[in-house]
């Protein structure tokens, strides 16, 4: 009996190196950077201080978010913590409040309220007619800690800010309404206009402090830096370049077949991180352009996700596990709010793990099954350890960062259809 198109590859495991920089003693590294910040010269004991909090999957950040607190009780404030992660958990205060949940921050266990209202006021207007929200809970505030990760971001490309501090406190505490203001012009708000409008919330809000975290290629925690609000944007600029001096790749720029075990709102705001994948699916924008991935499939969606799967669109086959697990409501919710629909389209559908990866080699062009360059990935936030086939191996095996982790193997599967494959 012929074997199938999956069948005939072998692959081998195979480890990358990236950079290991990281802090190792998070609660004194706080410590220390908050006794040497001027955040405690802008607090009057008894302050209501507001510490953000968003949706996406940030290393520690029960540890960071928790720590900040002790460090504020010290200097005798109130601290809380507001839900920032515009129209995320399908745009209620419920949702945003599992989400966090699910990231172990509680009010039981942080010690504090968890503020996640949605009510927002508009504060003015910025590139002459585009409306800023801001959270109504927030504004309230004694003072507001803008604390987030920077990163780069899954929609746009630029040198000044992408994913970090400014973001959070444009569409994170702009909840709903914020969130659909800017991304109502697309990519041209999210470049464009978030620059504008984090000046004028600095401006018109308590805002007291920025908190950058910085991740190494590892997902660890590698810089956490404080900032006054007037330097917010150009601590973002500085995070941002150093964020791509250690943000890891696939460790090939042409791919026949990709396949990813897990996408996810915790692993990316887009499910697929679009820097990994080479793929951003925004009508009139250019797209990333390497890696070049003919056809890439997603096995299954993260617990973490909570059935938001916006970014499914980004693959061209998926399961029918994966899209049993969609919450249709969270997830249009997301997209909508993006206005990047494509991105939530339900690509070729699956019935097993095995019949979607056949799918794939049947359609990606390349007859000769000993030539295919095939990847499999656990997800786009942890490309340490992967799957490569021959071709792949024999371009990069003189990589110094590149390191064999396994023998030679059939890719295979289950009775009913599931990949062999252990990370």
């Amino acid at each position: 009996m012929n074997k199938s198109s999956s069948e005939q590859i072998k692959i081998r495991k195979i480890k990358q190196v990236f950079c290991k920089d990281s802090i190792s003693d998070i609660p004194e590294y706080i410590h220390q950077v908050f006794k040497k910040s001027d955040l405690p010269s802008r607090i009057n004991a008894g302050d209501r201080i507001g510490i953000t909090t968003g949706s996406r999957g940030i290393s520690n950040i029960h540890v960071i978010v928790k720590q900040v607190i002790t460090e504020l009780r010290n200097i005798n404030a109130n601290p809380f913590i507001i839900a920032a992660m515009g129209s995320h958990g399908g745009a209620t205060s419920q949702g945003q409040k599992e989400i966090l949940t699910s990231y172990n921050i509680t009010e039981r266990e942080m010690g504090v309220p968890i503020s996640s209202a949605m009510n927002t006021v508009k504060i003015g207007i910025v590139d002459n007619n585009i409306p800023v929200y801001f959270s109504e809970e927030a504004l309230d505030a004694d003072g507001i800690i803008a604390l987030n990760r920077v990163k780069l971001h899954t929609d746009f490309k630029s040198n000044l800010l992408e994913s970090g501090m400014s973001k959070i406190l444009v569409i994170g505490l702009g909840k709903r309404n914020g969130a659909e203001s800017i991304h109502s012009l697309g990519v041209y708000g999210l470049k464009k206009i978030i620059p504008q409008a984090v000046k004028l919330i600095i401006e018109k809000t308590p805002v007291i402090q920025g908190i950058g975290i910085l991740e190494n290629g590892y997902d660890q925690t590698m810089e956490i830096k404080f900032c006054p609000p007037e330097d917010i944007v150009k601590t973002d600029a500085q995070l941002l370049k150093k964020c791509k001096d250690v943000f890891p790749s696939l460790p090939c720029d042409s791919i026949d077949v990709c396949i990813v075990q897990e996408m996810g709102k915790n692993i990316s705001g887009t499910g697929l991180d679009t820097n990994v994948i080479g793929r951003l699916c925004i009508n009139g924008e250019k797209e990333v352009g390497k890696p070049r991935i003919n056809k890439l499939v997603v096995f299954d969606i993260t617990e973490q996700s909570h059935g938001n799967a916006l970014g499914v669109g980004l693959s061209d086959v998926t399961t029918r596990k994966l899209v049993n697990k969609i919450n249709y409501q969270d997830t249009y919710a997301n997209t909508i709010t993006s206005t990047f629909l494509n991105r939530a389209k339900i690509p070729i559908t699956a019935e097993t793990e095995k019949e979607a990866v056949d799918i794939a080699l049947k359609t990606c062009w390349q007859i000769d099954k000993k030539k295919i360059r095939f990847v499999v990935i656990k997800n786009t936030l942890d490309l340490e350890s992967l799957y490569v086939s021959e071709s792949i191996w024999n371009d990069i095996k003189e990589n110094r960062d590149i390191k064999p982790s396994g023998d030679w193997e059939e890719l295979s599967f289950t009775h009913d259809g599931k990949m062999k494959i252990k990370f």
